[in-house]
């Protein structure tokens, strides 16, 4: 009995040891919220306020990773010259891009800002982005580490920002993407409950991308029968299932050149 109580002792503590390394040490994996690809141009709801909380307000940090391919509803200054939400995290950290007429930059580039509201101030620090693509995708990446900030674009820091105080958060708002000035598309939104390093982003883009930077798409295969097998609707292939070798990321070399020869040249 004293054996087997040993026995049990040690299951028992190697087990709280492991929760405790699961819920405070290793990290959890990035996961995916809301649909594979959303409009821009109408008001979504992502994720839920307390969806939201568990993963913004992480003591070891926080990621919120997209792909966007954006433009401007109207250039022409009607709409104000304003900046639209892309993606509003409650109501404290925001996204923006202008939507204002901007000859200098034409309709490949805008300025964008993100917006982050901290304890003890009553107006938001802004974060500058100059230059921010359109009418390209693009792999955006936001780090958040206590005060700091850090925007990447593409697997490339853009802007680091360190802040005055603590960010803000409303407990009450959720995660919404898009704005009635916008088009486009934004893929892929994701969310990890840590700080993600420059390698790791860089990996994640690098491996999620093709040549252009168009992200890699589940493939989704409707209606489908088996007669061994309940009907149902339809089945998502992972990404790198229908890639050639799995890895669609990897460059292929080109081949040897052939150089054609003719007796009339």
């Amino acid at each position: 009995m004293n054996i087997l109580t040993g026995v049990l002792f040690i299951l028992v503590i190697s087990y709280i040891i492991y929760l405790i390394a699961s819920y405070y040490i290793i990290p959890k994996p990035v996961k995916q919220i809301g649909q594979d690809t959303i409009y821009l141009s109408t008001v979504t709801q992502v994720s839920s306020s307390e969806t939201l909380k568990g993963s913004w307000t992480s003591a070891s940090g926080s990621s919120l990773m997209f792909y966007i391919n954006p433009s401007i509803a109207d250039r022409t200054g009607v709409s104000g010259n304003e900046y639209a939400s892309v993606i509003q995290i409650g109501s404290t950290q925001k996204f923006k891009i202008l939507v204002a007429p901007d000859a200098g930059r034409g309709i490949n580039m805008s300025p964008a800002v993100f917006e982050i509201y901290v304890n003890g101030y009553t107006k938001p620090e802004l974060v500058e982005i100059p230059n921010f693509p359109l009418q390209r995708w693009s792999f955006v990446a936001i780090v958040k580490d206590g005060r700091r900030f850090n925007i990447y674009i593409n697997g490339k820091i853009a802007v680091s920002h360190l802040c005055a105080a603590m960010p803000d958060f409303d407990e009450t708002q959720p995660l919404r993407v898009g704005d009635p000035r916008l088009n486009g598309k934004i893929s892929l939104i994701t969310m990890a409950t840590y700080a993600l390093q420059t390698n790791e982003i860089r990996e994640i883009y690098k491996n999620s991308t093709d040549g252009s930077g168009k992200p890699y798409m589940p493939i989704t295969v409707k209606n489908i029968v088996m007669p061994f097998l309940q009907p149902f609707t339809s089945f998502s292939i992972p990404n790198g299932f229908w890639c050639p070798d799995g890895v669609c990321s990897t460059p292929k070399s080109a081949g040897p050149l052939n150089q054609w020869t003719s007796p009339y040249a």
